[in-house]
């Protein structure tokens, strides 16, 4: 089949065919149309053609044959078509078909294809016009992403939500890279701890919103455990209440360079390794202070998590049909070192506010995170899962 895009107006092919008994025969059998001008010597005798007359259709068939087989080639729709039988055809003949592209429409992958059909001598028996439709194939289905364990980076994963994902997902046997920017002693704890529980795990200092740590972070990885199959990006810089007065951009800024250039980074190494692989995940860490109503004084933090959601679905449309998934899990209120500024009647009313009347832990955040990472989910991307005890119902 020729490619639409090689296809050129005033591009020929053609055919010929010696038409026989047998194939008049055949197509009285295919049509039932047994009308003795095409069948019967003697009753052909008493016409002006002397001799049965092959049918018409039959010679134009080869349009087909030409379309399908020729121009355009396999898989080509022939759409529309007009005739004009000029002179009758017969047993014994030479059919010669030539097609040429007469126009072409991009916007519709069709074109038009003057056709001629004529005879050993020359003669016009059959010309028209025939419309065609070009398919485009679809590519082969991706394969259905089925691996168990994967290696998996996790960034900001010395502390808090970070950590308790790096945990549960060595539980689940999948190899860790704990990534952190400044505490070492904690990230080496959390590879500690998994490790002694038969895991495999390193920790790697990079600070994620410079591109070339990302480099030297992959490239650990590799080095350590191979090619990188999923990302969790759970990083996040300290954040305080601040009534917008107050707030300067640097503020806003170090948000932004964490949270989403952190993850483009991050992405911009992972992609085009799992894109050669097929399949693969990234996990981003939101919020659900991106949904509904904003929590007020904190238009830093929730700048940078609702602009991290937007870069989650973009990359999910993007990569969907490269096998990559990319999804967010967007937890509530959760008991860790950011909230241990919050004054207690806050954290309280955001418990009695809640239908599950309790805060989330780490680990319920972690549980959700490996889900994204399981064969289970392998039919999710672009979403936002909340964990928050109902917090928040869309």
């Amino acid at each position: 089949m020729l490619n639409f895009d090689q296809i050129q107006v005033g591009d020929e092919a053609e055919l010929t065919h010696l038409l026989t008994r047998s194939d008049v025969q055949a197509f009285a059998t295919l049509t039932g149309d047994f009308n003795p001008l095409h069948l019967d010597e003697a009753f052909a005798r008493r016409t002006l053609f002397r001799k049965p007359v092959v049918y018409g259709m039959l010679s134009a068939s080869f349009i087909s044959t030409m379309i399908g087989m020729l121009l355009p080639g396999n898989g080509a729709l022939w759409t529309g078509q007009t005739l004009e039988f000029l002179q009758p055809a017969f047993v014994g003949d030479t059919l010669r078909v030539v097609a040429r592209v007469k126009h072409k429409s991009p916007a519709m992958r069709a074109v038009a294809l003057e056709v001629v059909i004529t005879n050993q001598y020359g003669q016009r028996l059959i010309v028209g016009q025939s419309t065609v439709k070009v398919l485009e194939l679809k590519d082969e289905e991706k394969p259905v992403e089925t691996e168990a364990t994967k290696t998996v980076l996790v960034t900001g994963g010395s502390r808090g939500i970070g950590a308790a994902t790096a945990r549960r997902l060595a539980s689940d046997g999948h190899a860790l890279v704990v990534n952190y920017a400044h505490a070492a002693g904690e990230a080496e704890g959390v590879v500690a701890e998994i490790t002694q529980g038969g895991g495999r795990a390193i920790a790697v200092q990079a600070d994620i919103a410079r591109e070339k740590d990302v480099e030297s972070l992959f490239a650990a990885v590799e080095k350590a455990f191979g090619p990188i199959q999923a990302v969790v990006h759970c990083a996040a810089p300290a954040s305080m209440l601040r009534p917008f007065d107050d707030l300067d951009w640097e503020a806003v800024q170090q948000q932004l360079e964490v949270q989403l250039k952190g993850a483009f980074n991050c992405a911009k190494a992972a992609l085009p390794r799992l894109v050669e692989a097929q399949s693969g995940s990234l996990v981003f860490i939101g919020s659900i202070a991106a949904d509904g109503v904003p929590p007020a004084q904190q238009t830093d933090y929730v700048v940078a998590k609702s602009a991290l959601a937007a870069l989650a679905r973009c990359l999910a449309v993007e990569y969907g049909p490269k096998g990559i998934r990319v999804n967010v899990v967007a937890p509530g209120m959760t008991q860790t070192d950011r909230i241990a500024p919050l004054p207690d009647k806050a954290k309280m009313l955001t418990r009695m506010q809640t239908p599950l009347r309790r805060l989330a832990e780490p680990v319920d955040i972690a549980d959700v995170v490996a889900f994204l990472l399981s064969p289970g989910a392998r039919h999710i991307t672009g979403e936002t899962i909340r964990v928050c005890g109902g917090g928040v119902m869309l």
